[in-house]
C-alpha cells in the first residue's frame, strides 16, 4: 500500500502502481472477466458471477473495474451490507491498481461510506470509486446525487447479490436507474438460487441477465486452488427453534443474517460454548492449530476464554480477530490494522 495517498482511515488517493501485478489471476478469473469484457459492450446491463468462497469475487471485479470503469474515468459505486466486505473491496482497488491495466490513469480517489467509515455527507463529486453499506446509504440516497450529476454511465455492484431482492437494495437500484443514465449492474455471489422458487423469480427480476459466469467449488478444488472441505457435523442438544419468530426465520433464510437477539442467545448459552471447547480438546491431536469462526464479537471472547481455562495443563493460547473496535467490551480501541 505504499504507493497510496491516504487521506484519512476511510478515503484515498490511489496512485497507479508501475509494471504488471506480481499476483497473477486463476483461470476462473480470466475467464470471468472475458465474460464481463464482451457484456460491457453494451449500454446496460444486469448480470452475475458467481465463484464460490475463496475464489477470489472481490479481487476479479476490482480488477475488471479498474480497467473498464476506472481508467476510461467512469464511476463504480459498489454496494454491500457488511463492514468487512467494503473494506475488502477497498482493499482490492488499493492492491491491484497496476499500469499494465490502466493506461490512461495515474490515480483515482475513493470513499467507504458506512456507520463505521466515512458519512454520505463527506461523498464529493470526484470520487471514482464508492464503496457504501446499504444501510448508510439508504438513509441518504440524495447525498448520491451531486456524485451522479453529469454521469452518462455508471457500474453498480451488489456484493452478495443473494440480498439484492431485498426492499432496501431495489430502492438504490431504483434510485440510481432514476438519474436516467446507462447503468451496469453486477452482482457477486457465491449462492444465487437457494432460497424459494419465489425469491429465484425476484433474483432474476434484478438480474435480468441472468448468470454470466459461474464455477463450481468442485472445479476449483480439483484445479488445486481451493482445500476439499472435511465436514463433521456436532449434535448440541441446544434447541433454539422455539425461540424464532417468522421474521428471524425469513432475515435466516433470505439474508443470511441472524438476527442479534437470536445470535446473542446463542452466544451466550454456556453448555453450547462448552460443548464446542470439549470437542476440540477431545480432538486435540487432530485438529491442533485451528481457526473457529464465532457468530460475534461478545461470542469470540467467550470462546477464548474457554479455550485457556478448559484445561490449563495443555496451555492452549487463544486469540481473537475483529473487525472495528472492542471498547465496549475491553475498553481499548483494535484497528483493523492492529488485528
Amino acid at each position: 500500500m505504499d504507493d497510496m495517498i491516504v487521506t484519512n482511515k476511510n478515503a484515498g488517493t490511489v496512485q497507479i502502481i508501475k509494471g504488471k501485478n506480481p499476483q497473477q489471476l486463476y483461470e476462473h478469473q480470466v475467464d470471468a472477466i472475458a465474460a464481463l469484457n464482451k457484456i460491457d459492450t453494451r449500454d446496460s446491463f444486469s448480470t452475475l458471477v458467481v465463484l464460490p468462497t475463496g475464489g477470489g469475487k472481490t479481487r476479479t471485479a476490482a480488477t475488471w473495474l479498474l480497467s473498464n470503469a476506472v481508467d476510461k474515468d467512469k464511476k463504480v459505486l459498489w454496494v454491500a451490507h457488511r463492514h468487512l466486505l467494503l473494506e475488502q473491496a477497498a482493499e482490492a482497488f488499493c492492491k491491484n491498481a497496476y499500469s499494465e491495466k490502466m493506461i490512461y490513469t495515474r490515480s483515482f480517489t475513493y470513499r467507504i461510506v458506512s456507520g463505521k467509515h466515512d458519512k454520505p455527507i463527506h461523498i464529493k463529486a470526484n470520487d471514482k470509486v464508492l464503496i457504501v453499506s446499504k444501510d448508510s446509504i439508504i438513509r441518504n440516497l440524495d447525498m448520491l446525487d451531486k456524485w451522479l450529476k453529469d454521469e452518462k454511465e455508471i457500474y453498480l455492484v451488489i456484493d452478495e447479490a443473494h440480498h439484492a431482492t431485498a426492499k432496501s437494495y431495489q430502492k438504490i437500484i431504483n434510485y440510481v436507474k432514476s438519474k436516467k443514465l446507462n447503468i451496469k449492474i453486477l452482482g457477486l455471489t457465491a449462492t444465487p438460487f437457494r432460497t424459494s422458487e419465489q425469491e429465484k423469480g425476484l433474483l432474476k427480476q434484478v438480474f435480468s441477465d441472468d448468470i454470466l459466469y459461474k464455477v463450481d467449488l468442485d472445479t476449483l478444488i480439483k484445479r488445486g486452488i481451493l482445500s476439499t472441505p472435511i465436514c463433521e457435523s456436532c449434535d448440541t442438544d441446544v434447541i433454539m427453534g422455539d425461540k424464532l419468530g417468522l421474521k428471524a426465520i425469513k432475515s435466516i433464510e433470505q439474508l443470511d443474517i441472524i438476527p442479534e437477539d437470536i445470535a446473542a442467545t446463542i452466544a451466550e448459552n454456556k453448555e453450547r460454548n462448552r460443548f464446542i471447547v470439549k470437542t476440540y480438546f477431545d480432538n486435540y491431536s487432530k485438529y491442533g492449530q485451528t481457526i473457529v469462526f464465532a457468530l460475534n464479537r461478545i461470542h469470540a471472547f467467550a470462546l477464548k476464554a474457554l479455550f485457556e481455562n478448559y484445561d490449563k495443563k495443555l496451555g492452549i493460547k487463544a486469540g481473537v480477530i475483529v473487525s472495528g473496535t472492542t471498547a465496549e467490551f475491553i475498553g481499548i480501541d483494535i484497528s483493523n490494522e492492529e488485528n
